[in-house]
């Protein structure tokens, strides 16, 4: 996926594998936090600039740092949303579950993140 800049009202980045989803209540003391259904991760938020999200099949080949590692649901579809659900990006995928990996420059606020999706083990 071409990279996709974004600057949201909250700094929570969604992404969601069905239309129903149901997200997570809290973050703790995480910056990436998942249902089984979806995955939030934390972001810069919007008055310290906008963060640049990409979705990717392979690990990012330079040093972003891990930033939370889950399985989700899918039911054909991912979608990047806000925390109010509106959608800014999605793609297809095969039906099922698959691993959502979180990578970051920054392990707590991230401007840069992006979301490796691969196949559930």
């Amino acid at each position: 996926m071409t990279p996709i800049v974004v600057e949201l009202p909250s700094p929570v980045l969604l992404l969601v594998g069905r239309e129903d989803f149901d997200p997570p209540r809290s973050f703790g003391d995480r910056t990436c936090v998942a249902t089984g259904d979806c995955v939030a991760t934390g972001i810069r938020p919007r008055a310290a600039g906008p963060t640049t999200v990409t979705l990717v099949a392979d690990r990012p080949a330079r040093g972003l740092v891990e930033l939370g590692s889950h399985v989700i649901e899918t039911e054909g579809m991912l979608s990047l949303r806000d925390v109010y659900s509106r959608e800014y990006a999605n793609i297809g995928i095969e039906p099922g579950h698959v691993l959502v990996t979180a990578w970051g420059d920054d392990p707590a606020e991230p401007g840069e993140l992006v979301l490796q999706v691969q196949p559930a083990p």
